[in-house]
Order: C-alpha cells, then structure tokens, then sequence
C-alpha cells in the first residue's frame, strides 16, 4: 500500500517524538511479505546469528550455550525464576515494560527494546493495512488492559494514531449504545479489539435494528478466540467484513488475516516452529534488550502446506487451535482441548457463545443462548459431556454472567482450582 505523503511525514513525526521506527519497520514488512522465502530466510538467519552473538556476549542465561541448536525450549516459569537474567548488557536504549496477563496465574513482566516496540506497531499497522485501512483513519480501540495502557505518554501517542479507546471492562446497554453512537460521530474507519467485546456490541445493534455506522471499512479482532459463529455476527450486525489477528508480543509474534482469509505469520521479526503437540516456539529476532529464544508461546497451531493465492510469501496459520492450557482434565486424568465444545456447538444457531468451569469433581458449562435453545438441546449436550468426560456433577446453565480477568478478556476454560473468584 501506498501511503501518502501526509501521513509518511504524521508518522515519521510521531516516530520522532516517541523514539521509534515505525515508519522503516513498516515499511520492510510491506517488501517482506513478497520477498522470495529463500531470500527472507537469509535475513532471518543473519538477524537470528546476530541476536545469539548478543545474547551469549551480554546475557547471564545464554552465556551457558554454545549454538542456537543447543537452546532448550524456553518458558514462562523458567524466566520467572531469574528474570534478569535474559537481559542484555549490552542494551541501553529506552526499555518499555510490558507484562502478560490473561485470566490465571500472576502477571509476567518483561522488557521490550525500541526496535521490538516499533516492529509491534508495524506489525499492527500492516495488519490494519490488509483490512483497507489507510495510515490516518480513525481507529477505535474496545479492549481491556492488554492492549491499552490509560498512561499520559500512551494517551499523547494513541491520540497521534487517531486511536479513541473503548475500555471494554464495562459493557452494559447504556454503555455499548454511547460507544456505538461516539464510533458513529467520529466517522471511525476501523474498530480493533477484543473479540467478545466486539461480539458482544455485535448482539446489541441487532436486538437493537441500530442503523449500519457510515465509514466504517472493517473490523479486526484479536487477544481471544475469533470463532466462525461470532464472526457471522459481527459481520451481521456491522455489515462489513470481520479481519482475525493474532499475536504473542514476548515471543515475537504476529499474524494477520488477509483478504483472502489466510492468517500470514510475519516471519520477519521471529523465528518459529511447532513441537510435536502443534505448540508454537518463537525467538524474537527484534527484541535485543530482554532477550527470548525459543519460548514456548502455549498456543497450540497448524500450518498451513500450501502458499496463500494472495502472493504473499509469509508462512500461512492454517489453524490456531487455542492456548495449550484451555485444557479440561476430568477425574480419569482424560484430557479435552476448548476446541471440542467449539465443534460440538457449531451447527446450533441457538448458542451465541460459552464458558466452562471444572475442577477435580465437577464440570459446568454457562452458555449464552437465544430462544431457539430447548429443552432438548440443553438434554442433549449434557449427555454428550457425561458421555466424553468424567466427573462427578454436570451442569449447564444458561445466559449467566460470563467471568473474566482483570484484563476483561473472555477465558473459554477456567480451572476453579485456579481462580479464587470464579463462580460457577
């Protein structure tokens, strides 16, 4: 996409002020993307020598190594124990804090270097990009704590974007009606966020007939799980078409769905494989300050073999199964992936979305449901449950409160045993 001058100088100005490289990092994803893979795996494999050198030079942890083959596979837990010793010495430009939440266990807090800063930004730009949108639109912002920071430096910075946030925290009628009238007045050209979220404000303009929002050119969702029947949704409600983005910040990585609806990983920034139980393992290639080499992202992937017909030369994401840990463990030790009530609701229109809580003994299931929900629907699915897990208590409910954590994303699976203030 060619961007105008205008706005090469508004970004370049904003690169200026917030001591980035947006605008550069932008730009070579925009070259990469239809870079012959020979060529890109070149650079990727001068980016990944470079960044060991460093990080056996200046870090605690690497120095122990003698190659990258050599590395064994890196998780939270292992960085949590020392986490100063994945930081470069060698490092001292402006650090950005950043932390990873969801809705178990405690925060990770990392560091980021300029260079990664800029290349998320980048990364979140071409994936806008392939959306229709053009650097200046509008952007709205519906998400939690993840993804939008309430600080005065962030503000001055989202302000400079055109981004308006929409903290999604709250999501009453009164307060979706006043987002979706603000969203209108501002004439915005893209809303970003969480998918739930988004779904949620998908629900309510149609229950509402709320007239379509003029300028609007598309939606990209992300954080959480995009399933089919919530992307049927929003694009119902919005009537336009619904873009899947995908990304894990620590390890490097980002995806997003073109227009062909292939998910394209931009293998510029990371180096990736798959374990043998489909978990995804990345390095970040930009992120020279705390420094991440094959860590294990926990989220369970497929790629795709063949190439996307839309030219593009970045590695397709056939599937994104889920988080690794959105796992139910009944009492004979059986293990089931969030991915088989995405497959056993499927056909049902009468099920909008839902939530699963278990721990040692028991298994509830909290579904938000329509009219069209019956009694032998609800029969039904609780005999296929007793039939593929084991537990002493079955229960489904229905149109209840949905749980999240602090962050307002919405969690599939919950382990009770994990979470002292969900209620079932």
């Amino acid at each position: 996409m060619i961007m105008k001058k205008a706005n090469i100088l508004r970004l370049k100005f904003i690169d200026a002020i917030s001591g980035l490289n947006i605008y550069h990092v932008l730009e070579m994803f925009r070259s990469h993307q239809y870079m012959p893979e020979k060529d890109l795996d070149k650079i990727r494999q001068e980016k990944l020598d470079e960044l060991f050198t460093i990080a056996k030079q200046s870090s605690v942890y690497y120095s122990a190594f003698d190659s990258y083959k050599g590395l064994p596979v890196l998780t939270k837990k292992i960085m949590k124990l020392h986490p100063d010793h994945f930081l470069s010495k060698f490092y001292y430009d402006k650090l950005f804090k950043k932390a990873t939440g969801g809705t178990t266990g405690t925060p990770f807090v990392y560091n980021t270097s300029v260079n990664a800063q800029s290349h998320l930004w980048a990364g979140l730009l071409l994936s806008w990009e392939s959306a229709g949108y053009q650097f200046g639109d509008k952007v709205a912002f519906i998400a939690g704590s993840a993804l939008m920071k309430p600080t005065t430096r962030h503000g001055i910075f989202y302000n400079l974007m055109n981004i308006d946030l929409y903290p999604a925290s709250s999501m009453e009628p009164g307060t979706i009606l006043k987002y979706v009238e603000t969203i209108r007045q501002k004439k915005t050209g893209l809303i970003y966020g969480y998918a739930m979220a988004i779904n949620v404000i998908a629900d309510y303009i149609i229950e509402n007939n709320i007239a379509p929002l003029p300028g609007l050119k598309s939606i990209v969702c992300t954080s959480e799980m995009l399933t089919d029947k919530m992307r049927a949704n929003i694009e119902k409600a919005f009537g336009i078409k619904v873009y899947n983005q995908y990304g894990c910040n620590e390890a490097g990585v980002s995806a997003f769905e073109c227009g062909h609806g292939s998910m394209h990983l931009i293998s510029s920034r990371s180096v990736y494989e798959t374990d043998k139980d489909g978990i995804l393992i990345s390095t970040d290639l930009a992120n020279e300050a705390f420094i991440f080499m094959k860590y294990n992202t926990g989220d369970v992937v497929e790629f795709a073999d063949e190439p996307c017909s839309c030219r593009r030369t970045y590695p397709v994401l056939k599937k994104i199964i889920g988080r690794c840990n959105d796992v139910i463990v009944d009492k004979k030790n059986k293990r089931i992936h969030s991915s088989y009530f995405n497959f056993l609701f499927k056909k049902d229109k009468s099920i909008k979305q839902y939530q699963v809580f278990f721990d040692e003994n028991s298994i509830a299931v909290n579904l938000k449901v329509d009219n069209g929900f019956t009694d032998e629907n609800y029969q039904h699915y609780l005999d296929e449950i007793k039939g593929n897990l084991a537990f002493d208590r079955y229960d489904i409910k229905t149109n209840e409160a949905f749980y999240s954590g602090s962050n307002a994303k919405h969690a599939f699976i919950i382990d009770k045993r994990k979470h002292d203030n969900a209620a079932a």
